[in-house]
């Protein structure tokens, strides 16, 4: 018996061809899905990585305060001055009297500096900045009279951009956190609410200042 060879025939290329056809296809939807995948992660990931240095910025800051307040000694003392600008946005002046080591980052090493004050000043975009002025009294009272900012005191900004820092104070008779520092309230508890932004839930810490 003779064998015959059966040669491809056009419809069996052409079905060859329609599949080639639908495996590219599928490969670009992969790639194009695996991008997608990659794009999204990449967003998250630096989402993730704001969120933890807006954190590490915060715990570095409320330690810094803990120091700084723990740091004060029988000899030294609390003042608390603000500058209502309106609109229910102040700017606030916390100051430790006497207290050489409160938030000594290598700055605070002239013996004339009396006081060291945490600012919390308003900016022109809707937010805060907050950051420390090294003085001494005549520089505190002619900053009162003009802007902090044009003082020519020693600056040190910690966190530019704020949406909310703001400060209470114990009275321990009247067993009650107050807003301010009346000139006979003593404390020894001071309670600072943080809020980086909008997003963020606020951070509410108190301090311990020591009396030796």
């Amino acid at each position: 018996m003779r064998h015959v060879r059966q040669h491809p025939t056009v419809q069996s290329r052409a079905f060859t061809l329609l599949e080639m056809m639908l495996s590219i296809a599928v490969f670009l939807l992969l790639v194009g899905s695996a991008f997608s995948l990659v794009g999204a992660t990449t967003e998250l990931m630096a989402e993730i990585s704001d969120t933890q240095n807006e954190a590490a910025i915060r715990l570095r800051f409320v330690e810094s305060c803990r120091v700084a307040f723990e740091s004060t000694t029988g000899e030294s003392n609390l003042e608390f001055d603000f500058n209502d600008r309106g609109n229910n946005r102040s700017d606030t002046y916390l100051s430790l009297l006497n207290s050489p080591g409160a938030f000594d980052f290598g700055l605070n090493t002239r013996d004339e500096i009396t006081r060291v004050v945490l600012a919390t000043e308003a900016r022109s975009d809707g937010f805060f900045r907050t950051g420390i002025y090294y003085m001494t009294d005549s520089d505190y009272e002619e900053a009162k009279q003009s802007d902090f900012d044009e003082s020519g005191a020693l600056y040190l900004e910690l966190i530019p951009r704020l949406r909310q820092l703001s400060w209470r104070f114990y009275d321990d008779r009247r067993k009650e956190w107050v807003p301010s520092l009346e000139r006979d309230l003593d404390t020894s508890l001071v309670e600072m609410t943080l809020q980086t932004d909008s997003a963020s839930p606020p951070l509410r810490s108190v301090f311990y200042c020591l009396k030796e």
